[in-house]
């Protein structure tokens, strides 16, 4: 393979998560009859809550050899489909009652972050942009990677989440207009307190029992405006 230090950008073009439809569209989402939400550009397509739940795979546009192929790879349980870039149509985003206009990151939790990088780079993703020491929440050590990505402000892998047998994209961080209004929306008994994500944005968390919904979903608010921008 010719040696590179700078590829196109990659685009996360859907997802596919054992979650009910009726589940998203109680906590605020729009969700077509065909079972598919559309999210800042990226269609999740909504497989039910009768199986396997979680995130079963997504569907990947990069510039690595496996994607000319159309190829599939499946990483500890995670199933990556991928393609060349441009080659999937551009989704509109959809108009969510809960004001959902965007993605900050879709992050994967594997469970050791170089080995699946070893079994990523160069077959589903190119090289991340950085990937550094860490602690997470709790303070353990872990190891943090990321890529730019196209319809997102980064795309993360974080390890020392919990994941001991399977790799498992188990966060979806997603941008709201109007915090308030999701709230309302999803219903204050089924999300957490208001907290700063980083600085100028609040969040809040959905919860995953109440609203049965299988990955962790966080709402936050946009960017604020850069100074002398507003």
């Amino acid at each position: 393979m010719e040696n590179k230090h700078r590829w196109e950008t990659s685009r996360i073009v859907s997802v596919d998560v054992g979650d009910s439809p009726a589940s998203w569209r109680a906590a605020g989402f729009h969700v077509g009859q065909d079972n598919r939400c559309n999210i800042g550009g990226i269609l999740f397509h909504l497989l039910g809550d009768g199986g396997p739940r979680g995130v079963h795979g997504c569907t990947v546009e990069a510039e690595t050899p496996l994607a000319q192929q159309r190829g599939v790879v499946e990483i500890r349980g995670l199933r990556y489909q991928v393609q060349p870039l441009g080659t999937a149509p551009a989704a509109e985003p959809g108009n969510h009652p809960g004001t959902a206009s965007g993605i900050v990151k879709l992050e994967i939790c594997p469970v050791e972050t170089w080995a699946t990088l070893t079994r990523m780079v160069h077959r589903v993703l190119p090289p991340p942009y950085t990937a550094f020491a860490h602690r997470n929440p709790s303070g353990e050590p872990q190891h943090v990677a990321l890529w730019r990505m196209q319809n997102m402000e980064v795309f993360e892998m974080a390890d020392n989440m919990g994941q001991t047998d399977k790799d498992e994209m188990a966060m979806f961080f997603l941008i709201v207009d109007d915090l308030d209004r999701a709230i309302q929306t999803a219903g204050a008994e089924h999300c957490s307190d208001p907290f700063d994500y980083a600085e100028g944005r609040k969040a809040v968390v959905l919860s995953m029992k109440k609203l049965n919904l299988s990955v962790r979903t966080f709402l936050i608010e946009p960017k604020p405006p850069e100074a002398g921008t507003a």
